[in-house]
This record gives C-alpha cells, sequence and structure tokens, in this order.
C-alpha cells in the first residue's frame, strides 16, 4: 500500500487502530486523496483535540531532521511573549544555520512602537547570544500582514535558485498559520491546541521555487500560561492591541498580575515616585493593593480568569520570593503573562512567582523619550 500522509499534521495515515495517530477509516485511506487524519478533522471541525503519545523528545527529533536538511531556517519569535518563545533550542539553531528571523504579532504593540526601533530591539537580543541572522521579517498571521516580504527575502538570498526553507519555534507561535498564507490555503490544521503537527509537512509555495517546511512545535518550559488550561491559557494571550497601564506607586504597595505574581514595592526612588507601565492581555486584571489584602484578594472572586479549582491547582505549584531591581528602560518579564517597562526612576520590588516560570529583566524594547 502506498504511504499518505495527513494533509493537516503529517502524521503518516493508518485504518488498523483508531485509538493511535494517523487513524482514517480503511475505505478512505484507500479510496481518497488529501486525507485528514482522524485528529485534524476533529480539531478543524468541532474544535476537539485528541490526545497523542508524542512527547517533547519526539518533537526535537524531527525538527531537527528537517533542520538538517534545510537550506534556511525561519524561526519565529512572539513579540509579546518573546522570553516565552526565545528558547535555548532555537537559539542553538540559529547559532548553525543561516536564517530569517520571524517576529510575529507585531500588530498587537502599541501604534507608538515603531518597527525599526524593535528591528533593532530584536538584533540587539540575537546579537547578545552571538547570533547575527540574514535577515529579520515582521509579520502578523492574524492580520496577513507581511507574509510577501518573507517570500521576497528568501528570493534575494538565493536568486533563481530552489530553496528548502523550515520554519520552526515553540509551539502555539503561529507557524501553522504562516505557512497558511504562505500557501494561500488553509490546509494545515491551526488550532488552540499544544502539538497540533506531530510530523514535517512539505509544501511548495505557488509561483515560486521554494518549498515550505512546518515542523512541529518545541515545547517550551517557564510560561505561566502552560501551568493552566488551555482555555484558560488563551485568555493570557491578547486577540488585540495589547493592554497598558501606566502605574506611580508608593512604597509597601502590591502590584498583582491578576492571581498569577504579584510584587511589593521595597524602596520609592528620594522626590519621586517610579513610574512604569504594565502590559498584558485585556483579559488579565491589574490590581494595586497594601500586603494585608492579598490573601482575600487571591481566595476571593475578583479575579475572573481561573475558577476556583483551577485557581487551587495553580496554587499547588511552588512559589518563589525574589528581591529584583529593574532601572529606568528596562522591563520586568514574566514569561507567558505580560512585562512592566520603567519609564522614570529606579524600581525595586519583591517578587512572588511560581517557581516554573522564567521571569527576567531585559532592555526595554520602546524606551521612554526625553524632552
Amino acid at each position: 500500500m502506498i504511504t499518505k500522509k495527513c494533509l493537516g499534521c503529517g502524521i503518516e495515515l493508518q485504518c488498523e487502530d483508531k485509538n493511535k495517530e494517523g487513524f482514517v477509516p480503511e475505505e478512505k485511506l484507500l479510496t481518497q486523496e488529501n486525507l485528514l487524519c482522524q485528529r485534524c478533522y476533529k480539531i478543524k471541525n468541532y474544535g476537539q483535540n485528541l490526545t497523542n503519545n508524542f512527547s517533547s523528545e519526539d518533537y526535537r527529533k524531527e525538527v531537527l531532521q528537517s533542520v538538517k536538511k534545510s537550506d534556511i531556517i525561519l524561526p519565529i519569535f512572539d513579540i509579546i511573549d518573546f522570553e516565552g518563545s526565545f528558547t535555548d533550542e532555537v537559539l542553538d539553531y540559529l547559532r548553525d544555520y543561516n536564517s530569517i528571523v520571524l517576529i510575529n504579532k507585531i500588530d498587537l504593540l502599541p501604534d507608538f512602537v515603531h518597527p525599526t526601533e524593535i528591528s533593532n530591539w530584536v538584533k540587539a537580543r540575537l546579537a547578545e547570544e552571538g547570533i547575527v541572522p540574514d535577515d529579520i521579517a515582521f509579520v502578523s498571521a492574524k492580520n496577513k500582514y507581511g507574509v510577501n516580504g518573507i517570500i521576497r527575502k528568501i528570493n534575494n538570498i538565493f536568486k533563481n535558485k530552489k530553496v528548502r526553507a523550515t520554519i520552526l519555534g515553540v509551539s502555539n507561535v503561529g507557524k501553522s498559520s504562516i505557512i497558511n498564507l504562505l500557501l494561500k490555503d488553509d490546509r494545515i490544521t491551526t488550532s488552540k491546541y499544544s502539538g497540533t503537527t506531530l510530523k514535517s509537512i512539505n509544501n511548495k509555495v505557488p509561483d515560486t521555487q521554494i518549498t515550505i517546511v512546518d515542523t512541529p512545535g518545541l515545547i517550551p518550559v517557564g510560561r505561566v500560561s502552560d501551568l493552566i488550561s488551555v482555555e484558560s491559557g488563551l485568555k493570557l494571550v491578547p486577540a488585540g492591541e495589547i493592554s497598558r497601564k501606566t502605574f506611580k506607586l508608593e512604597e509597601n504597595q502590591v502590584f498583582m498580575f491578576d492571581v498569577f505574581c504579584r510584587f511589593k514595592i521595597l524602596e520609592a526612588n528620594l522626590g519621586y515616585k517610579t513610574i512604569f507601565s504594565a502590559y498584558s492581555s485585556k483579559n488579565v486584571k491589574f490590581h494595586v493593593t497594601r500586603q494585608e489584602r492579598v490573601s482575600d484578594l487571591l481566595k476571593g472572586d475578583f479575579f475572573q480568569i481561573l475558577s476556583k479549582s483551577e485557581k487551587e491547582r495553580y496554587f499547588e505549584n511552588k512559589f518563589v520570593t525574589k528581591v529584583i531591581e529593574v532601572k529606568e528602560n528596562e522591563e520586568l518579564v514574566i514569561a507567558g503573562l505580560g512585562w512592566i517597562n520603567v519609564k522614570r526612576g529606579t524600581l525595586k520590588v519583591e517578587i512572588v512567582y511560581p517557581e516554573a516560570v522564567k521571569v527576567v529583566v531585559r532592555e526595554a524594547i520602546f524606551k521612554s523619550k526625553k524632552n
């Protein structure tokens, strides 16, 4: 029998066991082409996910095999959750292969941020890791922005040559959505669930000599969104422009990123208050309170994203407390949740967050303008 693969996730199709990956009824397998496996069919038509037996190591091996066969790689980073997608695995590939770095969700940043500012910031972050990509492209899978630019940049590097370009990145960073835009076809299965793509999928971009390879999402660690249910995690992903609110806090006041983490102001600047802006999904509630009110707020129903039972499970994670100093034009980032940008002064805080979550201080993506 000729081997057939699922058009949506790349898995080899089979008709022997409906509980295993790649199942389709025998009659369809024998008589039809361009098939979806049972899992992809249910995801696309009913939004229902079937569990699979693939491990993070399986995904890593599959990505490595595709990368080795590539002429160029196209790693995708989510500018809204940059630290959650800026992983050691992806960076290792960038050190070894030619690349065009794709920055997704550029349209969700505030309008006052100029693309040149973001490009320079990304280049600086990559340079810190000893990485110089061949180019950088800004894209928006949601608004279908920047897709033609990717094709143009590949053609500029490989003039009149056949090219194999592999897209890679962490799960749910937008790989499959961008490939569907490149192909002008929604053939590849996209969903809210991590690990939707199981095997590498090769597709030729129409009217070009470019073959685009979709790969399984690498499983990240350190994101708040990975510690909660898929449905709740989606509420932490901005659907439109990211929410932004500016604060001036006094010593001992507590800033709460919803129920997920919080920090207390330890030292006030002499003569003036530190100014910072908080950024996150519009579903995330920012709240300022006193230390004695924190416990009641966490136990009550003031914060709405997590149900009572899910909140209890979230607080079963081990939490840590750290003292962190964030200077003017720096940002304190909580991966998979949001960040704060210090506009004036120095912010010294005591932050409480799950130990498994990546928390970093970085140079600000966009800096305050001095008069």
